[in-house]
């Protein structure tokens, strides 16, 4: 065979070299079907409805064929890729359950029922194995399900062939998942979902058993214990029923082949056709495609299956529909094995393949061989040998004909692409939409208008505070309140008592000998506290003020508002911090917008507290309380009516006079409180005015707009997939995206690593 492994070892070497090539192909292949499927995005992302000629022409356009034509090149390069990159001439065993296929997978490998398992009645294989020749290696990887994958590919199938939806979502479901009794199925179909349902509740029932290999890593076995794994459990057998082949997706066997002189080979043991487990002619399908080179489908002429069937020629079609452009005649050989079977049956066979399906041209016919598939030497000899010459010449020829249909096919899906992105362009020149510098001014000016009407809106409402009969009754409230708790003060003895007052006064009379000292300091005293409890009103005063930034803010708009939500971790909780926050974000752009910033920075310098604004105005009500006058040539101070016997009575008669003079103080500062509200009203205003005309109508503020929506646009209308400017934002990433499909097509025509390099 030296030769043959020769030739085959060349095969390998040529397929190798053209799998950086096939690997750029598919690269690129990928980009398209990326920017095909962004294409499509980008024009269903709108509203159709929109009554916009921009939207109009997007709605128009459809990029599916795109993307199912760069997906149809996807796949054929997948085709070549996989026969490309196989290490190995790999040889898979096809055909009917109770054929023998299991016995001759041990004649070619050297391997035995302990490794693959068969034997007579219920199929045996349970899992599908790979073979692989190795003179030094010996032994299992088995790649292990998940506890997903597992009830997404062994139970879910079940489960849709049933009709019992919604399958287990987890293994908790499935182990407590009530399935019905065999004996209750009925109907037409109860021949065929019986054993389904027998299949699954025997995976239930076991779980235990395998519930702990459900990793999904990959484990290594030894070829003596494999036959589990792999295999289905014995007929007879007592106690629980272990079923770990469950749990394995794949199996792959290393060992040294009974051949000489062998390439690298490998061999695809395949579960059996015809078996009652859900889609499964979908999971041999599966392991022939792209993974085999060639195919002996192994047909076994006992009494009952003399002839070829319905479900053989079935099986045939199968591997046909598999083998791609490459002849199946190429690809595939009916092995009739005659191991134990009548010479009648045999002959029988024979002479309905040879006249029957291949007819008279026999050289165009499948090809057929005779032999005992348990017979190691007869198989080796008159098997594998005339398969492995026939591959040393026909690979390269099916090699050939996969990458010339993919050639064909990528050919004729760029030419397609192509034809679909000059419509496009023309289309899309019919879609005129503004310039950036357009977009820009356009959303400058919608958002300059936009800031105008609210912040007018703000001012307005500052405005109706200023009117005669607005009333703040919350801050009325706290005035009245204030008086009272001042008047009650001094009634009560000046928090003293008045018993407690009187004698104070008395024992001061009797140590200065005179009774103005004590009198001019309870004046003092009266005069400061009473300006002290009037700051009660300070909160009020300071809530207006950050009234005012609150509305400001909400003035300003939600756009406007977005600038500050990403300016940090976190959204300012008080309106000034917010404020701050907007105008260090307008500084510090790379496009700055000063007067803008400025103009939020002088908002911000607002005084409206109890000291600045009251406390002034509130000293001239408390001057009836001094003891004497700022110019005593002028004025007459109280001094007169301070002077009084130093006596009891005179005590009685100085808490009388004093208690009069703070509550004329009183009552005075009462009047000053009270005219605040108006003041502060119309102060805020002024203010709210000055920050209107400056914000909106300064020299810069246009410009300055145009600034802030180039630099902030994403983040003030982020995601915008709505209007005309919307329309416009697509068209303009529509043009790119073709633009940039047509650029990468033309890379590949200028440079020699396109479809048509493949298999140079």
């Amino acid at each position: 065979m030296s030769d043959n492994k020769e030739r085959l070892d060349a095969v390998l070497r040529r397929r190798r070299a053209q799998l950086p090539v096939v690997d750029e192909q598919v690269g690129r292949w990928r980009r398209i079907h990326r920017l095909a499927t962004e294409l499509g995005a980008a024009v269903l992302g709108g509203d159709p409805s929109a009554d916009d000629p921009a939207q109009a022409v997007l709605s128009s356009l459809d990029a599916d064929t795109m993307v199912r034509a760069a997906q149809d090149c996807l796949d054929v390069l997948a085709t070549v890729r996989a026969r490309v990159s196989r290490a190995t001439v790999d040889i898979g065993v096809s055909g009917r359950a109770r054929n023998g296929k299991s016995t001759v997978l041990q004649s070619l490998s050297g391997l035995d029922d302990r490794q693959i398992p068969s034997g007579r009645g219920q199929p045996v294989t349970a899992v599908r194995s790979r073979i692989h020749h190795s003179a030094t290696d010996r032994g299992a990887r088995l790649a292990m399900h998940s506890e997903t994958s597992f009830l997404q590919d062994v139970i879910g199938p079940y489960h849709t062939e049933l009709g019992l939806l919604p399958a287990p979502r987890d293994l908790s479901e499935f182990v407590n998942y009530a399935y019905p009794r065999v004996d209750g199925v009925s109907g037409p179909e109860q021949p065929r979902l019986a054993p389904l349902l027998a299949r699954v509740r025997e995976a239930q029932d076991a779980l235990t058993t395998y519930r702990h290999c459900l990793t999904g890593e990959v484990r290594g076995v030894d070829l003596s214990d494999i036959r589990e794994w792999v295999a289905y459990p014995e007929t007879g057998q007592g106690g629980a029923v272990k079923r770990p082949y469950l749990a394995v997706r794949d199996a792959t066997i290393t060992c040294p082949f009974p051949i000489e002189d062998v390439t690298a080979l490998g061999l695809v043991d395949l579960p059996g056709l015809g078996e009652l487990v859900p889609a499964a002619e979908t999971h041999h399908v599966d392991g022939l495609r792209n993974d085999v080179d060639f195919v002996i489908v192994v047909k076994r002429p006992t009494d009952t299956n003399a002839m070829w069937a319905k479900e053989d020629a079935d099986a045939l079609e199968l591997v046909a529909s598999v083998c791609g452009v490459a002849d199946v005649r190429d690809f595939a050989l009916i092995l009739v094995n005659t191991g134990e079977c009548l010479p009648e049956n045999v002959r029988a066979l024979d002479d309905d393949l040879r006249e029957r399906l291949n007819g008279s041209d026999a050289d165009r016919g499948y090809w057929v061989i005779l032999a005992d598939g348990a017979d190691r030497d007869l198989v080796r000899n008159e098997v594998l040998q005339p398969v492995l010459e026939h591959l040393a010449t026909a690979l390269p020829r099916m090699d050939e004909a996969v990458i010339e249909d993919a050639v064909g096919v990528c050919r004729d899906r760029t030419a397609r692409i192509r034809a679909q992105l000059a419509d496009w362009s023309d289309a899309l020149r019919t879609a005129a939409v503004p310039t950036a510098t357009e977009q820009v001014i356009a959303r400058a000016a919608a958002l300059r208008e936009e800031v105008a009407a609210s912040v007018q809106a703000w001012v307005d409402t500052l405005r109706e505070r200023t009117a005669d009969d607005y009333e703040d009754t919350e801050y009325f409230a706290r005035v009245s309140e204030v008086h009272e708790d001042v008047r009650e003060w001094v009634l009560s003895g000046f928090g003293d008592g008045v018993e407690t007052w009187q004698r104070r006064a008395l024992n001061r009379f009797r140590v200065d000998r005179a009774s103005l000292p004590f009198a001019f300091a309870q004046l003092n005293g009266a005069r400061v506290e009473i300006a002290r409890r009037c700051s009660a009103v300070d909160d009020l005063l300071t809530q207006r003020r950050d009234d005012y930034w609150t509305g400001l803010v909400t003035a300003l708009g939600p756009r406007l508002a977005r600038l500050i939500d990403e300016a940090g971790p976190a959204r300012p909780v008080r309106p000034q911090d917010s404020l701050m926050t907007l105008s260090r974000v307008l500084r510090d752009a790379s496009d700055p917008c000063p007067t803008l910033a400025e103009t939020l920075e002088v908002a911000l310098d607002i005084r409206l507290d109890y000291h600045t604004r009251v406390l002034p105005r509130l000293r001239r009500a408390l001057d009836v309380l001094c003891p004497e006058p700022d110019d005593p040539s002028r004025e007459t101070g109280p001094t007169s009516l301070l002077s009084v016997p130093r006596t009891a009575d005179g005590a009685e008669l100085l808490l009388e006079r004093i208690t009069q003079l703070a509550r004329q103080a009183a009552y005075d500062a009462q009047s000053v409180l009270v005219q605040e509200p108006t003041a502060t009203a119309q102060a805020l205003f002024a203010y709210g005015e000055q920050f209107e005309d400056a914000f909106v109508r300064s020299e810069s503020s246009e410009a300055e707009f145009r600034r802030l929506v180039g630099g902030f646009h994403g983040r003030m209308w982020p995601g915008d997939r709505t209007g005309k400017q919307a329309a416009t934002e697509r068209v303009r990433q529509v043009r790119g995206l073709v633009t940039a499909l047509r650029e990468l097509l033309t890379d590949m025509d200028r440079y020699p690593t396109g479809a048509e390099e493949i298999g140079r």
